[in-house]
Formats: C-alpha cells, sequence, structure tokens
C-alpha cells in the first residue's frame, strides 16, 4: 500500500505505475513468473462514514475481482480526511488454484470532507479506465432518500461518469413510506438510455421469481393464470417494503392482480409470503425459516431450501448484468405508480 497522496489524478497514476513495477520487481526477484494484471471495469464505492458495513463492502468487492476484475474506487466521506481529500493505492492479488501466476487488480481509496467533496468528480473522470464498464456502488443513504440530487454537491459529476448505478433500497423501506419513495424516484432518475440502475432488493427477489416462475411451467396452473385476480404480498416488519413493491411490479407484468401489501412478525427480514388467490386454485409461496420456503398450490405443498443471498452473491448478480435490465426498469415503473407506496 502506498501512503497517503494528493488526490489528483496525475499522481494517483503515476503511484498506480509506481506500484506495478514494484510487484513485477518483486516477483521476478524471486524467480516466479511476472503478475497479470487484469480489469474489466472501473467499480466506484461511494459511501460515508455513517456505513455500518463499509468493512463488508470491501470485503465483498476484493472477493468479486476474482470474477469482475477491475480498478476499484473507495470514495468514504470522512470529517477525518487528510488535508481535507488524500488517496492511498493498493494491489489486490491472488493465485489462481493449480496456477503459477499471480492475478492482480487495483484498489485506490480516496477520502474527503464534506467540503471538499465536490472535488471528487473530476479526479475520478481523470482515473477511470478508459473504454471500459463505470459502476457506481451507491452507498451513501443521503443520495437515496432525506436529500434531493441537487441537494448533493460533487453527485452531479460522478453520476455522469456511470454506465451503471447500483443501491439498496432495504434501508430506506425500514425509514417508512416517505422516504422509500423519495428512494424510487431517486432510482427512477438515475436510469437513462445509457446508464442502467439496480436496486439490491429487486435482486434478492431473483429465488422468489424464479420459484413463482417455474410453478407456471405446469401446464395445469399456466391453463388457470387469467383466473388469478389477487395478490396478497407480506413482509416482516414494515409493509410495504421496495422488495414487496419490486414483486407486485413484476408480477403485474403478466397478470392481472390487486395488491394487498402486509406486515407480519417474522423470525427473518424481508418479503415473508406471497400468496396468489384465483376463481379456481392459489399459490403461495412462503418463508418457513431463514433457508426453508414452502410453496402450496391449490391442496399440493412442498419445501425446499432457499438460502439468503449473500452481499457478494447479490453484486455478482448485479455486475454480471452491466446493460439495460428491462425487467427491473418495468417492475420499477409499476412499483412507483402502486397507490399509497
Amino acid at each position: 500500500m502506498s501512503g497517503v497522496l494528493s488526490a489528483q489524478p496525475e499522481v494517483i497514476l503515476k503511484e498506480l505505475g509506481r506500484l506495478w513495477t514494484s510487484v513485477g520487481e518483486d516477483e521476478h526477484s524471486k524467480g516466479k513468473p511476472s503478475v497479470l494484471r487484469a480489469c474489466a471495469m472501473t467499480l466506484i464505492v461511494a459511501t460515508d462514514t455513517e456505513d455500518t458495513d463499509a468493512f463488508e463492502a470491501t470485503q465483498t468487492v476484493i472477493s468479486l475481482m476474482q470474477s469482475h476484475p477491475s480498478r476499484a474506487i473507495f470514495l468514504r466521506r470522512s470529517p477525518d480526511a487528510e488535508n481535507g481529500i488524500s488517496a492511498r493505492v493498493l494491489a489486490q492479488c491472488w493465485m489462481p488454484f493449480g496456477k503459477a501466476q499471480q492475478i492482480c487488480c487495483e484498489q485506490v481509496e480516496i477520502d474527503a470532507t464534506g467540503e471538499r467533496w465536490i472535488e471528487v468528480g473530476p479526479t475520478l473522470r481523470g482515473i477511470i479506465v478508459p473504454d471500459l464498464p463505470v459502476v457506481v456502488w451507491c452507498r451513501q443513504r443521503s443520495l437515496l432518500w432525506g436529500k434531493s440530487l441537487k441537494g448533493t454537491p460533487g453527485w452531479d459529476t460522478i453520476l455522469p461518469l456511470a454506465t451503471k448505478v447500483i443501491a439498496d433500497t432495504a434501508d430506506a423501506s425500514a425509514a417508512g413510506a416517505a422516504p422509500l419513495r423519495q428512494a424510487l424516484d431517486t432510482i427512477s432518475l438515475w436510469q437513462t438510455d445509457d446508464r442502467a440502475a439496480g436496486d439490491l432488493e429487486w435482486t434478492r427477489l431473483t429465488p422468489w421469481r424464479e420459484a413463482i416462475a417455474e410453478a407456471f411451467d405446469d401446464p395445469q396452473l399456466l391453463a388457470q393464470r387469467e383466473s388469478f385476480h389477487s395478490v396478497e404480498i407480506a413482509t416482516a416488519s414494515h409493509a410495504p417494503s421496495s422488495a414487496a413493491l419490486y414483486l407486485f411490479g413484476w408480477l403485474a407484468g403478466r397478470l392481472n392482480l390487486t395488491p394487498t401489501f402486509t406486515a407480519v412478525e417474522s423470525g427473518t427480514s424481508g418479503l415473508a409470503r406471497v400468496a396468489l388467490r384465483g376463481s379456481g386454485t392459489s399459490l403461495v409461496l412462503e418463508r418457513n425459516s431463514p433457508e426453508c420456503m414452502r410453496l402450496t398450490i391449490g391442496d399440493r405443498s412442498h419445501s425446499f431450501s432457499m438460502q439468503p443471498p449473500s452481499l457478494f452473491n447479490l453484486m455478482h448478480e448485479e455486475l454480471t448484468v452491466l446493460g439495460r435490465d428491462d425487467e427491473f426498469r418495468a417492475a420499477l415503473a409499476r412499483a412507483r405508480e402502486v397507490p399509497g407506496a
């Protein structure tokens, strides 16, 4: 790791060059093959001092480098930033199983006070990897809810750099209807023809959506799809959550349903149950425990394992789809149209 640097693009790039030279010379002196420098994107992680899970996020990005090699840039809004804004660089290296050559990715850390945050955008513009996707993982709650987009100096210089922005509305759901509405509106604003957006709450729904879709592979149930007229979506602790709204938005693209959102006591967080009701049958998918689900169709029922996805798995799924996600866009649009949401 380098010492504290001036957060000027030319200084950071020069230090990255010195870092690679040092790593290469060290490997050569040991008589080992030179390292392989890997990069498929720039991954920017924007966080702040209120991010209680910042360490987990950092470790997640380091793990992600093996399947999504990147120049990872960690932006931290911190009142303790040296000289108001500063940077460090380091390499993250690993040895693939059965290989003799190390693979390394770059990590840049930039700390800035609130007053100097406006300078972060120009720094980023100078150090993102040319001609590769730029993904911004936004972990600053104030950018989703609590402040308007225009009220966050510096963000308007970061956002245009992104080809995809990833957020997580789980905390906004817990904060109430107004913060959730603002978060959904903000994500909708982030989407353009040239920039995709993602929400980890939508990604958490993947196993739920897959289970429901597979149930409708049954020709008998598929033949009754027009009879389904209502859906109850139950969420632990608060309702409606963004996950509940997204799930309804996804279902509403396939079935003509009237939604009911409820909050239930549950031993797990997130969705607890989705119940589709029709004139001839019903489909209920519910969580029995953190790792067990039960699917009931009419009078037939069976249980199966459904592990809660880790942060690594959620981000891996989002980074696998860097382009436009029309399913998510449609679900978000319908979620924002739900009365009272």
